[in-house]
């Protein structure tokens, strides 16, 4: 019943389509369209601004809305409605997510499709690479949906990642461009401006001033906790400082004692500018710590589950072996003794961000518009 349902929508949004891309003429327009938020991104924001300064004339339109699978309801299927008039008559798409009308219609030979994702990286896996796990889509389903199909290019963060991104999009690889995201431009200009950052944090803080400080960022686990109180109670000490700041998801694991600060009043990519170290397993936070040069180290006591439930392309233990940990004792004495040297620094950032170099802005909107001028 739930795959004539999916077929149903398939085909019935196919024939709308049909009639919209008669009546609705091609304009010089870009669409921007997510699921990951309710509004515009920062990389969606920038994009914008880059190609308005090279094409005034396009006229830039965003759809965007959080599609939780939860709640996918008639607004939902109203807003795909405009979404699908959008793209009748566009010349541009640029989504950061997948999004069923870019992948299940027909469109206009005009139209071209740019996928920046949401992530630098793919450090665990996602989309077809996770069909029929836990975290991921039935595979029928995904098969009816034409899970992330039609894209003419899509941006990342690293020559490494090309092959995971494609394996996951089911992309041809010479399709996946390390390019950046334009994140990682602002990240990398505003780099060493944070002074007043850092004395806001230590306001709040006290207890951290006159310490270094380590950033933990684990990523989210679906249905256990994160073996971490001993890692936790190792940096009771008088050189480093532990900031915790746990997937908002994340409702099992649990932290006793007072000796880490877990912090929600800052933001991830703020905890990670004020941090001397970095703690990551399988985030793509690791991406943008290794972008400002920060140490990055992996506690990934659980690799072998993780795998197992949500899949990993990158294993820390095996792609950085100097920096990863599934001891805690291990991992709380190498960010204490500050064991990352330039190499291990320079390894990360080469894996996971090495095709930032701060034009990813300007680099992909020229790719888009090289697409244009092919037709």
């Amino acid at each position: 019943m739930k795959k004539m349902i999916f077929i149903l929508l398939k085909y019935g949004m196919r024939f709308l389509y049909f009639f919209m891309k008669l009546l609705i003429p091609v304009r010089d327009k870009a669409v921007f369209l997510s699921r990951q938020s309710d509004t515009p991104s920062e990389n969606f924001l920038l994009l914008r601004d880059e190609l308005q300064r090279v094409s005034p004339s396009t006229k830039c339109e965003f759809y965007c809305r959080l599609g939780l699978k939860s709640e996918m309801g008639l607004s939902y299927a109203l807003l795909m409605l405009r979404q699908m008039a959008a793209l009748a008559g566009a010349k541009l798409c640029i989504t950061e997510s997948y999004c069923i009308p870019v992948s299940i219609l027909h469109h206009k030979k005009q139209l071209r499709i740019v996928q920046i994702w949401h992530s630098l990286v793919a450090i665990k896996q996602f989309g077809w690479q996770t069909v029929d796990r836990p975290e991921g889509t039935a595979s029928d389903i995904a098969e009816i949906m034409d899970m992330h199909k039609g894209y003419d290019f899509v941006a990342v963060g690293s020559e490494y990642m090309r092959p995971f991104f494609a394996d996951a999009m089911h992309t041809p690889v010479e399709k996946i461009l390390p390019l950046g995201t334009p994140v990682a431009d602002r990240l990398l200009q505003s780099a060493g401006q944070h002074d007043e950052l850092k004395r806001k944090f230590y306001e709040t803080y006290p207890q951290a001033k006159g310490k270094k400080i380590a950033v933990w960022l684990p990523t989210m686990r679906r249905d256990y906790p994160i073996d971490c109180q001993g890692m936790i109670d190792g940096f009771d000490c008088e050189t480093f400082a532990l900031i915790v700041k746990l997937h908002p998801l994340d409702r099992h694991t649990v932290i006793t004692g007072d000796t880490a600060i877990i912090d929600k009043k800052f933001t991830t990519e703020q905890a990670i500018i004020l941090a001397d170290a970095v703690i990551s397993d399988y985030s793509g936070a690791a991406a943008e710590a290794a972008l400002l040069d920060k140490p990055v180290y992996f506690f990934v006591p659980d690799t072998q589950r993780y795998n197992e439930e949500c899949g990993i392309n990158v294993n820390p233990l095996e792609v950085f072996p100097d920096v990863s940990f599934a001891e805690p004792r291990k991992l709380v004495d190498a960010v204490l003794g500050e064991k990352a040297a330039d190499r291990d620094i320079a390894l990360v950032k080469e894996k996971l961000c090495g095709g930032c170099d701060g034009h990813s802005t300007e680099k992909i909107i020229r790719a888009a518009l090289a697409l244009e001028a092919s037709e």
